[in-house]
C-alpha cells in the first residue's frame, strides 16, 4: 500500500488530494481514463498524428498483473473521415473494442467493451492503451475511454 501523507493544517487540501491519488481506488478496483483526440499526436517514440491509419499508443498504461474486467467508450465529438474509417481499442493483443465503423461513433454514443466483459484477462506486463485507426484517415473526433480493472497477484 502507498505511504499516505500526514494531514497538516497548512496545505491540508493538497495532502488529502495526494492521498486520494495514492490510494487510487477502493478495494483494489481501478478505473483508468484515456482520451483519443484526432487533433493530437500519439505517444509513440516518434509521435504521429492520430488521424493516420495506424496503431496509436496512448500515454496511459495499465499496470502488470491488472485483471481487466470491463470498460466503455464515450464519444465526445463524432468520428469523421473522408472514407470508411474504423477505430479499435486494445491492450497489446487483447481487444477491448473491435474495429468499429465511423457511423457508430456518433457524438454521445456509448460503447461497452463487450469482449472484455465476456472474457476478462490479466496483463503480464505494463501495457499502453492502443487506439487503431483502420481503412482510411480520420478528419475529426474525440473519444474518452474508461477501462475498469482490479489488482491481480504477481
Amino acid at each position: 500500500m502507498a505511504e499516505l501523507e500526514k494531514i497538516q493544517v497548512h496545505g491540508w487540501l493538497q495532502d488529502v488530494n495526494e492521498n486520494f491519488e495514492k490510494l487510487g481506488s477502493l478495494a483494489g478496483l481501478h478505473i483508468t481514463k484515456f482520451v483519443f483526440d484526432v487533433d493530437e499526436d500519439d505517444a509513440a517514440s516518434t509521435p504521429v498524428s492520430n488521424k493516420t491509419v495506424a496503431a496509436h499508443p496512448m500515454a496511459v498504461k495499465i499496470p502488470a498483473n491488472a485483471i481487466v474486467i470491463s470498460g466503455f467508450l464515450d464519444v465526445i465529438d463524432a468520428v469523421t473521415s473522408g472514407g470508411s474509417a474504423t477505430v479499435a481499442v486494445g491492450l497489446s493483443t487483447n481487444a477491448l473494442i473491435a474495429a468499429t465503423g465511423k457511423a457508430t461513433l456518433l457524438e454521445n454514443a456509448q460503447l461497452p467493451m463487450a469482449a472484455v466483459i465476456a472474457a476478462p484477462f490479466k496483463l503480464a506486463a505494463e501495457t499502453a492503451i492502443t487506439v487503431t485507426v483502420g481503412t482510411s484517415a480520420l478528419t475529426a473526433g474525440v473519444i474518452e475511454g474508461r477501462i475498469i480493472w482490479m489488482e491481480g497477484s504477481e
